[in-house]
């Protein structure tokens, strides 16, 4: 029972971890937490469920149309409701309301036209869903296959800030009127970095949705988990958002086998508080104090 526990915590995790770090990936050059980033995760579930399920494409060819589609829609956000309030007030928060505002319309719009109703989204070919007794533990095909993945993603969006781009994405980061100063254009990183998140957020929804099906009510859920990680981990720390991701995933399995399934929000916040109340820059800690 408990490694059964461990490999479902595990799997919930990867995904949290997953949707954390694409929080990274805007946080990092432009210092927005884009509040849509669920929502858009929920596209990509129900763009895998729409081409999947009902218009019987197969797995390769829908998730490059997905992750397009997904990585457009980001575009169009960054560049109607968060350039125009970062361009009027680069140091204000109003991102904080125009992304939530993106955030509810998707979720208004996909309502309308799909319903509330959770749509079951099969698990691409040649892996399955189905529970298979190994060694005592009961794990799916598909459930080792994203644990492993999610591995590879994480690592290789790492490996990706060595790039030029990831380079400059840093720079920004670090400075961003020193990195203008260096020719780096900070604005098309974040055009990019938006394209690249939404891109990211189509793959972790299509991931999600043979796991959690998908739905209107999975942006929200993904959101609040998806940030818990980020913030466990360390903001801008990919495999800090992993490690927290997990830890969700599990405390989140035993709040539901030994409390009750209602407690697992509690558990989560109880989580985040205390760690922290103990590392307040997470547990890869990105702060760093600067003398001037």
């Amino acid at each position: 029972m408990l490694l059964d526990l461990v490999v479902s915590g595990l799997t919930a995790g990867s995904l949290y971890g997953l949707v954390a770090v694409g929080f990274n990936i805007l946080y990092r050059p432009t210092k927005v937490f884009n509040f849509a980033q669920g929502d858009l995760v929920m596209l990509g579930a129900m763009g895998s469920a729409l081409l999947l399920s009902h218009a019987k494409w197969p797995w390769w060819a829908a998730l490059p149309v997905a992750m397009a589609a997904v990585s457009l829609l980001a575009l169009l956000e960054e560049r109607i409701a968060v350039a125009p309030v970062l361009r009027r007030n680069a140091g204000g928060t109003a991102w904080i309301i125009t992304t939530l505002a993106v955030a509810m319309i998707i979720v208004n719009l996909v309502g309308k036209v799909q319903g509330p109703e959770p749509i079951v989204v099969p698990a691409p070919a040649p892996l399955s869903t189905d529970m298979l007794p190994i060694d005592g533990v009961s794990v799916s095909s598909y459930q080792i296959a994203l644990i492993l993945l999610t591995l590879l993603l994480v690592f290789g969006v790492d490996r990706l800030y060595r790039s030029l781009w990831g380079k400059a994405a840093m720079a920004v980061a670090e400075d961003r009127d020193a990195a203008l100063l260096r020719g780096i254009d900070p604005q098309a990183i974040s055009r990019w970095s938006f394209a690249f998140g939404g891109a990211f957020a189509a793959l972790t929804g299509y991931l999600a949705a043979p796991v959690l099906s998908a739905s209107t009510t999975l942006g929200g859920m993904l959101l609040l988990k998806g940030f818990a990680a980020a913030a466990i981990g360390g903001l801008g720390s990919n495999r800090g958002a992993l490690v927290a991701g997990c830890m969700i995933g599990i405390a989140e399995a035993a709040s539901a086998l030994w409390l009750s399934p209602g407690y697992h929000n509690t558990v989560i916040l109880l989580l985040v508080l205390a760690v922290l109340l103990a590392r307040p820059g997470g547990l890869v800690s990105s702060l760093e104090a600067r003398s001037v």
